[in-house]
């Protein structure tokens, strides 16, 4: 007798055995046992779920001869004929290769026949989606009526595309992605069945590689097997499979952390260099930053991670020191590749680029670290929060050193929080006594409008709009711009408020006047406390933002109200 694959020799049954779908098999179950049984059923999925196998299921509990029943005998002649694939009563069709509208029109006469064995002729279309849109409608009077003994079950991995009025006259079952956990468990069975010894991290390999799908797991322990004399081990399942060692993952990225370009070019060039898929390298590459997010967020489930206990401390003590918001940068760098390759760079060159992104992307730090630094010139921010990338071995450059050890990112840990900002006070404020000069106003005018952001947002964002022009008569002579006619009414409605506020600040007796403003771009001064002047005028006048300028090595691109 020839050899019958491991999918179709451990094909299941009955209801109980049908992997993962409980939502599906009860379902099915309980309508059987209270005759609830529709006359047409949606099998929608991913390939390898059970689509098929259920179908047959199904149609084993309602012709078996002790049924209908939701626990098919699979002894009687009905039983192993539709097992067989080979009973009058069940009819099995592709609707790849049967599609058109004449193969409907042979359906639908012969369906007017009673069954000739079972109670039920059922009719199951497999990818049903690839009926013609002629054939659909020629189905679609039957399907909405069809004679009482006649039950339809469709089967398909893109519902999408078949048309609304097919849907609405079917029941509809989802078939979920077999857990990873849950193939390795099977997996582990089978290969026990048949008298092989399987590693568990082998099996959970199989069930990675397998994405949910059942049958495609069987099939690769099938291609393990053959090679395998006796046990399956991690290392031929990852060789046979073309899969990316784990080793090799909290490696590469390792060095990415402690910035270390050289050694992580120096593997990629290696992993290509033995015929390894670059395309699966990404993939990989990807599901293990994400991984490392799920640990750096707390999760340690083994079954959910698919590590085993040593992997996730590994993962534990590599992301450490590094923030969420860093993995989440790396995984778009990652996922960079595929957009690059799409584009037309070469698939060398795009992996490259990523990789040599991944190993110099900065640490993540938070404006507020930055402001603290500043305010705690003994204990400096740098750029990145770390010290730097490593030179690799220079000494040495063909030498590969395929170790890691934890990274450090120093500097910044100790760091005290920002002090609070003080509020300001008029006796901290520089008062004009006697008649103002423009020159002394322009010193205290800033902590005006942090005062009146205090008082009223409303008007602060009026006052940020206007310019400093000139002092008349004890009063300050505030330009704006004349084409802006509701700042204008506003002005107009709040001179009086913004004079009291002014006088609040100032300790004394102090108005305002509002003037159309001589000044160019006076729309885009933004109020910031002087009439005109470059970027770098504003700097000095703004000292910790020309640190903070100098910390970020920032460059001046242009400076609103200026002429630049």
């Amino acid at each position: 007798m020839s050899y019958l694959a491991l999918a179709r020799q451990y094909r299941p049954d009955d209801f109980s055995h049908i992997l993962a779908q409980n939502h599906i098999t009860r379902t099915l179950a309980n309508a059987i046992t209270t005759g609830r049984i529709s006359h047409a059923y949606l099998f929608c999925g991913p390939r390898g779920t059970g689509k098929t196998t259920t179908a047959r299921v199904l149609a084993k509990a309602l012709n078996c001869q002790k049924g209908p029943t939701p626990d098919p005998c699979g002894e009687c002649v009905n039983c192993q004929e539709i097992k067989a694939g080979m009973s009058p009563d069940v009819f099995e069709i592709d609707a790849a290769s049967n599609r058109g509208i004449d193969d409907i029109r042979e359906l639908r006469e012969n369906i007017r026949y009673a069954p000739v064995a079972g109670r039920y002729k059922i009719y199951i279309i497999d990818e049903v989606h690839r009926l013609t849109n002629e054939a659909f409608d020629a189905l679609l009077k039957t399907l909405e009526e069809p004679p009482s003994h006649v039950i339809f079950i469709f089967a398909t991995t893109e519902p999408q595309n078949l048309p609304a009025t097919i849907l609405s006259r079917t029941q509809r079952f989802d078939f979920k992605r077999v857990p990873v956990n849950a193939l390795a468990e099977a997996v582990t069975n089978v290969a026990k069945k048949e008298g092989l010894e399987i590693e568990p991290r082998a099996a959970i390999l199989i069930g990675r590689k397998a994405d949910g799908s059942l049958r495609d797991a069987l099939s690769l322990l099938d291609q393990l097997i053959n090679f395998s004399e006796g046990k399956i081990t991690t290392q031929t399942t990852t060789d046979v499979l073309g899969l990316v060692k784990t080793e090799f993952l909290f490696e590469i990225i390792g060095a990415a952390f402690k910035h270390d370009t050289h050694l992580v070019l120096e593997m990629f060039n290696v992993y290509f260099a033995d015929g390894n898929d670059i395309d699966q390298l990404a993939e990989e590459l990807l599901t293990f930053v994400s991984k490392l997010l799920m640990v750096k967020n707390s999760v340690t489930e083994s079954a959910l991670l698919e590590m085993d206990n040593s992997e996730i401390q590994r993962a534990e003590e590599l992301v450490a020191e590094i923030d969420t918001s860093d993995l989440l940068r790396m995984m778009k760098i990652i996922g960079n590749y595929i957009a690059d390759k799409k584009a037309g760079v070469d698939p060398i060159v795009a992996m490259e680029v990523a990789l040599t992104s991944l190993a110099g992307l900065d640490k993540t730090v938070e404006i507020s670290k930055i402001l603290s630094g500043i305010n705690n010139p003994g204990n400096p921010v740098k750029r990145g929060g770390n010290p730097g990338p490593s030179k690799g071995n220079p000494g040495n450059p063909g030498a590969r050193k395929m170790t890691y050890n934890r990274p450090s990112y120093g500097g910044t840990a100790s760091m005290p929080p920002p002090s609070p900002p003080q509020p300001n006070t008029a006796a901290e404020m520089v008062t004009p006594t006697g008649p103002h000069e423009l020159s002394e106003i322009e010193k205290w005018w800033p902590n005006f409008l942090s005062f009146m952001k205090a008082k009223s947002m409303m008007l602060w964002s009026q006052l940020n709009q206007l310019v400093l022009e000139s002092v008349e008569d004890g009063k300050v002579k505030l330009g704006y711009n004349d084409n802006n006619k509701h700042l204008k009414a506003f002005l107009a409605k709040d001179k009086k408020t913004i004079s009291e506020h002014l006088s609040e600040f100032c300790g004394n007796e102090t108005g305002v006047l509002f003037v159309k403003t001589s000044i160019e771009n006076s729309s885009t001064s933004g109020g910031n406390g002087f009439t005109n002047g470059s970027a770098e005028e504003f700097l000095e006048k703004h000292p910790k933002l020309m640190e903070i300028n100098k910390l970020v090595d920032g460059r001046i691109i242009g400076f609103k109200g200026s002429n630049q």
